[in-house]
């Protein structure tokens, strides 16, 4: 009996630790859509890919560049000074696109950063981990293509200055990034610790020699109030601030009855079909798209155009079908909204689209064409219908005409009765 209480009780410590070490509190993307909104735009660039582009940037910014690395028990943490940091450093990957930009897709894992490493013995590096990139305990990071980022993708910096509060200032110019490039060694290194993602990276140890400075491990406080964070940020010491909304502030904050994107202006260089971020979660509510804002309003004046058309039709003649055909656009404009509804499935929802559309298309043109008018008898085109004329006999072949036998036999009796009296009188 004892044994059993006690597994029962190890059982519920160590659920419980779980539950406590789970990254992100269910974190959804209302919550990033809110929080990320004044600092950008949100642009779909496909169905179910919907994606945060940062504002008021020059040409030459790069992810994880202004902020400083700190050393913790969950290995290098990136501690970012932008207001939008907390999310797009510890969620989600980056990605350079050839014509948006530098352009970040959500996703719901926390780690302390997301980041590739490069080094030799002069020189540190580290680039964002793309939308390919994946995390899987047996096998740490894992790419579904074969990925080699661009030498214009990574921040170099000498290992002096490596750890320094301002370490932007000592980025190399692109020459010299393409000079050194190839000759750093690649790694990643992450890996699972106590359900934690870890982010081991280069070796504290080699980090420490090549720069000639002790690195310090940093304890990091996990705080679950934005404002509390933002009033953390600024102190220096032996603490690293991580902001990890609470469930409360979650659903106070992502309460969001639709989303406005924007819709996105060109194809996309992402290859979509390979991304190993799971696809947006809209918890059911109307993602509101300037294609499908669009798609409504031409639907729309598409609409009242043959409302307008089919009143017309039906002062001249009535049109019987003008109201069906109404009921059939609102059919299709409710068939659309639902489709509306749906961002965040997969490539079946898209294929589906598209034959709503064709629908709708198909619809337009239907409606476009001239309904039937009955015309006026003057404007009745002759019957081609053959006409049975009565057939004409010739006289002689005209019978002769019927006579009743009764009628003939009395007029016989009468013409004898006429005779006799005659006979009589002579």
């Amino acid at each position: 009996m004892k044994k059993t209480i006690l597994t029962i009780a190890a059982l519920f410590i160590i659920m419980s630790i779980r539950l406590d070490a789970k990254p992100g509190f269910g974190i959804s993307f209302g919550y990033f859509y809110s929080s990320l909104r004044p600092y950008g735009e949100w642009i779909q660039l496909d169905n179910d890919l919907i994606v945060w582009r940062p504002g008021r940037i020059d040409n030459s910014w790069r992810p994880y560049s202004e902020g400083r690395w700190s050393w913790t028990s969950e290995g290098w943490y990136w501690d970012s000074y932008e207001p939008f940091g907390w999310a797009t450093y510890h969620y989600g990957r980056w990605f350079l696109d050839d014509y948006y930009g530098w352009i970040w897709i959500p996703d719901y894992e926390w780690a302390p950063s997301w980041v590739e490493w490069r080094y030799d013995d002069d020189y540190i590096g580290w680039a964002p981990l793309p939308p390919y990139a994946g995390f899987r305990i047996d096998l740490g990071i894992h790419f579904s293509i074969g990925w080699h980022s661009h030498y214009r993708h990574w921040n170099f910096v000498g290992y002096n200055h490596f750890y320094d509060h301002r370490v932007y200032r000592y980025f190399l110019d692109s020459r010299r990034s393409e000079r050194i490039f190839s000759g750093t060694k690649y790694r990643t290194n992450y890996y699972s610790e106590r359900d934690r993602i870890v982010n081991g990276g280069v070796d504290r140890s080699f980090i420490e020699r090549r720069g000639g400075y002790k690195i310090r491990e940093r304890s990091i406080s996990t705080v679950d109030s934005y404002r509390d964070f933002e009033r953390s940020r600024g102190e220096r010491g032996e603490r690293v601030y991580s902001y990890r909304p609470s469930e409360r502030e979650i659903e106070k904050n992502s309460n969001v009855e639709r989303y406005d994107v924007k819709r996105g202006e060109n194809r996309t260089s992402l290859e979509r079909e390979k991304i190993s971020t799971p696809s947006v979660r809209t918890e059911g509510r109307t993602v509101i798209t300037e294609r499908a804002a669009g798609r409504s309003r031409e639907l729309n004046s598409n609409r009242r155009s043959v409302r307008e058309d089919g009143r017309t039709r039906e002062e001249s003649g009535r049109n019987p079908s003008s109201e069906q055909m109404n009921r059939e656009a609102e059919r299709e404009r409710g068939n659309i909204e639902a489709e509306n509804n749906k961002i965040g499935r997969p490539e079946r929802d898209a294929a589906a689209q598209r034959k709503t559309d064709e629908r709708v298309k198909r619809e337009v043109e239907r409606e476009r064409q001239p309904a039937y008018i009955p015309q006026q008898k003057s404007e009745r085109q002759p019957s081609t219908e053959r006409r049975v004329e009565p057939r004409r006999e010739s006289n002689y072949e005209r019978p002769a005409p019927r006579v009743d036998r009764g009628s003939e036999r009395s007029q016989s009796k009468s013409s004898q009765r006429e005779s006799g009296k005659s006979d009589r009188r002579r």
